[in-house]
């Protein structure tokens, strides 16, 4: 009888003990977790206002290019979704535009030359574009690869190369490109 008491009340401080540090105050509170992003979708117009959309499904290979002609001005514009759940999709571009002062969105070119500016009506922190919208401007033909960055928290908003930025990737993905006439 005596051990049945004594383990009683072993098994009650153990509990009361388990109940205790998880309750604790120590939990941080108001921690931001990360957006579960599945596709990038980048609408490319023209300056005759065609559009290309390139839907770009990061669990899948994907085969898409964007095709642009040299010295021609193309408004760029990205939306992050997260399709897990087909019947409710949500756009994540929605909370990044919240959270403006915590992302940045970088493009890096290999093998071809284009300019990237913040368009007019990009989100903005302070002065600085976002790049969720962007002019682009192609200086020569050629083909290419654009890496495409979604930065999560940069330590350097003024960089020029991706390492300059600090942070995480939320996105990187490489878009193969097409400069021709």
């Amino acid at each position: 009888m005596k051990n049945n008491i004594k383990n009683f009340n072993l098994h009650l401080i153990a509990l009361i003990l388990v109940l205790s540090y998880s309750c604790s105050k120590d939990d941080p509170d108001g921690i931001n977790e990360q957006e579960f992003i599945s596709n990038v979708v980048v609408d490319i117009a023209s300056p005759d206002g065609t559009i290309q959309t390139i839907d770009w499904d990061l669990s899948e290979t994907n085969v898409e290019s964007i095709n642009l002609k040299p010295n021609s001005n193309y408004t760029v514009e990205l939306y992050f979704e997260n399709r897990s759940d087909p019947t409710d999709i949500e756009d994540v571009t929605l909370e990044i535009i919240d959270e403006a002062d915590e992302h940045q969105v970088f493009f890096e070119f290999a093998d071809v030359s284009v300019s990237v500016t913040s368009a007019a009506n990009d989100t903005k922190d302070g002065s600085r574009g976002v790049l969720l919208k962007s002019v682009w401007n192609a200086s020569s033909s050629g083909t290419g690869i654009v890496r495409v960055y979604l930065i999560h928290q940069p330590t350097n908003f003024n960089a020029t190369t991706r390492e300059g930025f600090g942070g995480f990737n939320d996105v990187a993905i490489d878009i193969p490109v097409t400069i021709s006439d």
